[in-house]
């Protein structure tokens, strides 16, 4: 069975839209996503530049696909969320079905799988230093693993699920997890150095959590009661903490992982916005409103901030907003990532997204159904990408330029 191939045509099958999207559906094109031509209008939903290329018609290509984890048609909503790591010319990824396995780039085949004590939806690693990889689960439970045969090499058992990516520095490695709570642990046996904790707030938060960000000898790190925080990385010590909730006091999530530019780190509160502050001691650079933003990341010349609310926006790293493309119903997005001329990143109810990264054109979107909450991992140099989707299939797509 072939995958849908959907992409910005005429001919491309139409889904269902917001109100305010299916309104411009009289410019005459039937999109997988809203695009607003000049034609349209003001453009308040995708703003681009005069900018265009020539592009292929079909950006992405699938060379082959791997049941991960199976589903029946039964199960209405099923996620898998997890990313793996390149090791050679493997891949090693985690699933909800309680497995890490390695698969073969080539030709998809399953190489080994070994069961972990919970399901996995973060982000693995992998320490080419000592020729592991590290990932955590949804039970606490944080691991190195030999990717050459699966044999898992020493254990953390810790507190609140880990989603997010770890961070790897000479000795030591991080991890961050649902509880609040940072970890610091010796990469070669897996004992603690240090712990940092903070309280949770009260009610309700935002699903997911902020992974630490390294720079230098200090560890960043943001938290659910509106907080980013600076840490020594080596003992743990707090340098600084700032708030980024603004005058909200109900959701204000810090659960974007910081971006580290020049003097700047840069991170964003749900309700709070997209804040740049000085790396040194937290001060305050420049602020711009993004409702509910969730995922931010750096380009070659600026910055890329996600929103199930406000969709995908390019800002300068002054904080001006370049382009604007509205999402509409795609879900949550995972942080855009720049591949040669392309914009690339899943969407949980949407599928895998291909946009122009000069102006937030969408190009192409890879739909097997049923979305993508995994964020996609990219090997660049091959342009390859590979991605699980929340049906438990792994996919391995060309990226055409």
């Amino acid at each position: 069975m072939t995958a849908w191939l959907r992409w910005a045509t005429s001919s491309a099958q139409p889904m269902a839209f917001s109100g305010r999207l299916a309104a411009r559906a009289g410019c005459g094109l039937s999109l997988l996503l809203a695009l607003c031509l000049p034609s349209c209008g003001s453009g308040a939903l995708h703003r681009a530049t005069e900018e265009r290329h020539e592009y292929p018609a079909g950006v992405v290509q699938m060379r082959w696909r791997t049941v991960i984890h199976p589903y029946s048609a039964s199960d209405a909503q099923p996620e898998e969320c997890a990313t793996g790591a390149l090791v050679d010319s493997r891949l090693i990824l985690g699933s909800r079905a309680g497995q890490v396995a390695a698969v073969d780039t080539g030709n998809g085949r399953v190489l080994w799988s070994v069961p972990v004590a919970g399901g996995v939806d973060g982000e693995a690693r992998f320490d080419s230093a000592r020729a592991q990889v590290y990932l955590g689960s949804d039970d606490g439970v944080f691991y190195a693993i030999n990717p050459q045969d699966g044999k898992i090499r020493w254990s953390y058992r810790g507190k609140g699920a880990v989603e997010s990516r770890p961070e790897v520095g000479p000795a030591l490695l991080y991890f961050t997890s649902a509880a609040n709570r940072v970890v610091a642990l010796e990469a070669a046996t897996g004992k603690r150095r240090w712990q940092y904790d903070r309280e949770a707030p009260e009610g309700f938060s935002i699903h997911g959590h902020a992974g630490p960000r390294l720079g230098g000898d200090i560890l960043y790190a943001g938290f659910d009661d509106g907080y980013l925080v600076a840490l020594g990385a080596e003992t743990g010590e707090l340098r600084w903490a700032r708030s980024l909730a603004a005058a909200s006091d109900q959701f204000v999530d810090v659960d974007s992982t910081p971006v580290l530019r020049d003097d700047l780190v840069i991170a964003a509160s749900y309700s709070g916005g997209l804040y740049a502050l000085r790396a040194k001691d937290g001060e305050q650079v420049w602020r711009m409103g993004v409702e509910g933003a969730v995922a931010i990341r750096a380009g070659a010349s600026r910055l890329y901030v996600a929103s199930p609310r406000e969709g995908l926006a390019a800002v300068s790293m002054q904080g001006r907003i370049e382009w604007r493309q509205g999402l509409a119903q795609a879900g949550d997005l995972t942080p855009p990532q720049e591949v040669g001329p392309y914009l690339v990143f899943s969407g949980g109810r949407a599928g895998l997204f291909v946009l122009e990264r000069s102006n937030g054109q969408v190009l192409q979107v890879f739909d097997p159904g049923r979305g993508m909450c995994a964020a996609p991992l990219i090997d660049a140099e091959r342009r390859e990408i590979y991605v699980l989707a929340n049906s438990g299939t792994l996919y391995a797509l060309s990226l055409i330029w």
